[in-house]
């Protein structure tokens, strides 16, 4: 082999190596927390996984703001999606809460929904519905997470965030252990509810032996107050949110 076609031999691989390794670049990058990432970059499709074999489409993308101390912090929260194949299925989501550095957003936390592949069809076991809320002239974000079964459950997540732009949930106060309840009685199929700037909670209570249906007990409602404030760190400097929804007054009905 002469030096010229040895040149051009390796002329050949490089270029070929530079075509391909381009091509990779092109590829969609399913973008992860800690990622920064641009407005053009979050509306375009999410590509496909293993887990996740159809590829999302963007159905919302809302900026707001989330309280806190010194200053609010601008978030903004993009949702995909994907329609499942299996019959009765949840939506296939994925869900992006990224705060505003400069012209870029760095992803704080991304949910996913869980799915699997049954007899060839994609299904999902969750799916997601978000929304800035107002609460005693504070602003929070709002994630409902729908679970699959017959039960109709749905998680509740309140989020905060700290001055150095941490996330974190406002906890509830567990209305199970309520002191209406007596030995024997239990809270069954309750669920959490927002208007007006107040949460909800109502159930039916329950004996042991009661069917899922037919609580025998009448019905437990509860109404939450928000609890807490932002608390500055003596090392860090930073404010820490420190948030609870505590029971602000509870009551049981036997009128069903």
């Amino acid at each position: 082999m002469t030096w010229l076609r040895r040149i051009l031999l390796a002329s050949a691989v490089v270029a070929q190596t530079a075509s391909v390794n381009a091509r990779r670049q092109e590829q969609p990058v399913l973008p992860e927390e800690g990622d920064f990432v641009s407005k053009s970059e979050l509306a375009r499709k999410l590509p496909v996984d293993k887990d996740h074999p159809l590829a999302r489409k963007l159905i919302a993308a809302e900026e707001g703001e989330i309280t806190c101390e010194p200053t609010p912090q601008k978030i903004l929260v993009a949702q995909y999606r994907a329609e499942p194949t299996a019959q009765f299925s949840l939506k296939d989501d994925r869900i992006l809460i990224a705060v505003k550095r400069d012209d870029e957003f760095e992803i704080l936390k991304v949910l996913q929904s869980e799915t699997v592949i049954v007899d060839g069809r994609l299904s999902s076991d969750n799916d997601f519905e978000e929304e800035f809320i107002t609460i005693e002239g504070m602003h929070f974000l709002y994630i409902r997470t729908r679970l699959s079964g017959s039960g109709g459950i749905v998680e509740h997540d309140v989020y905060t965030i700290s001055s150095d732009q941490k996330l974190s949930t406002v906890p509830f106060q567990d209305v199970t252990k309520s002191t209406l309840l007596k030995e024997g009685e239990a809270l069954r199929n309750g669920g959490l509810r927002f208007a007006n700037g107040t949460f909800t909670f109502e159930s039916g209570v329950y004996k042991t032996k009661d069917a899922e249906c037919c609580p025998s007990l009448g019905d437990f409602d509860a109404e939450f107050r928000l609890e807490g404030k932002f608390n500055q760190d003596t090392h860090s400097h930073t404010f820490e949110p420190d948030f609870r929804f505590a029971v602000a007054k509870q009551w049981r009905s036997t009128d069903r």
